[in-house]
């Protein structure tokens, strides 16, 4: 299986750069077993991204959220192309938006899974907070049994 996990969010803002820790630790993992794992990391997402993943079976996106109040600081779920979309903003661009252009360009639309996990601090810096990092750990391990029981 071709996958594509794409990490965004800024490494230099703690927390916010949860994806550029945790995307690599998703990539490997998939690879350990067998997949065909790309890894995309950067700042934001990019209309650029909507070709580059033709041709992949899954697209993994992982970032980080504001926290949400939920109890396990961390959310894994399914992403859909948007129906319309309202103009290019690059500060709001998401999964959803990137699926929306796979389509428009006439590609086969990935199904796409989204890893959030809450930060607690977006402060400048490079290393996450513990809170974060136990977090992001336990997204991982939740990603993992959600693979698995599709894929696996």
């Amino acid at each position: 299986m071709k996958i594509l996990v794409c990490g965004y969010g800024n490494p230099y803002r703690t927390d916010d750069g949860v994806g550029h820790h945790l995307a690599p630790l998703l990539a490997q993992w998939l690879g350990s077993i067998g997949q065909d794992a790309g890894l995309y990391l950067d700042h934001q997402l990019l209309p650029e991204l909507a070709e580059d993943l033709r041709g992949y079976d899954l697209a993994v996106f992982v970032d980080a959220r504001v926290p949400s109040g939920a109890e396990e600081g961390f959310h894994v779920s399914d992403v859909h192309p948007e129906r319309e979309l309202e103009g290019l903003n690059m500060h709001s661009v998401g999964p959803e938006w990137i699926l929306h252009l796979v389509d428009a360009l006439g590609a086969p639309v990935p199904p796409s899974v989204l890893v959030s996990v809450d930060g607690e601090s977006f402060d400048f810096g490079d290393e996450l907070t513990p809170c974060c990092r136990t977090r992001m750990d336990r997204a991982a391990d939740s990603f993992r049994r959600w693979f698995s029981e599709r894929y696996l």
